[in-house]
């Protein structure tokens, strides 16, 4: 069974990697065209700076997070408040991610519409909700397992 998940866990990591790489080098083959940064404000620069510092370590988090979930499951610590806990940090960076990354394509790229650049995001936004979810999830979980034991 363990490994079974660790095969799943080692393909959910994949595929995260594989989405972020995707999305940054390999974009449509249409003409996009781009903001000319030159005509933008040191105000501006900085906080499309701070915006990509802000999706680079939601990033990293989410990772951090993930890794120290599936850790945790090897361990057989499953339904523990420490999980529901990761799993929630790990579903707002998830989030956090998904919404910086609709503000900076509609911020950076001038003929994407809102819905466009919404698209561009809506799969970490999926898996921030659904992490989310799973987070409750697990808290039920643990009420209804103290429930049993208190019984």
């Amino acid at each position: 069974m363990k490994k079974y998940i660790n095969v799943l866990c080692v393909l959910i990591l994949a595929l995260m990697l594989g989405d972020l790489i995707l999305g940054f080098f390999f974009t449509s083959s249409k003409n996009i065209e781009y903001i000319n940064l030159d005509t933008l404000s040191l105000g501006s620069l900085l906080g499309l700076l701070a915006l990509i510092f802000v999706i680079l370590g939601a990033a990293v988090m989410t990772f951090v997070y993930f890794i120290r979930f599936i850790l945790n499951v090897n361990r057989n610590q499953i339904f523990t408040p420490k999980n529901v806990s990761l799993l929630r940090k790990y579903g707002t960076c998830a989030i956090l991610i998904g919404v910086s990354i609709t503000i900076f394509t509609v911020a950076v790229v001038t003929e994407k519409s809102f819905a466009d650049a919404l698209i561009d995001g809506i799969d970490a936004l999926v898996e921030g909700c659904f992490a989310l979810l799973m987070a409750e999830v697990f808290k039920i979980g643990i009420d209804l397992q103290e429930g049993k034991n208190a019984a």
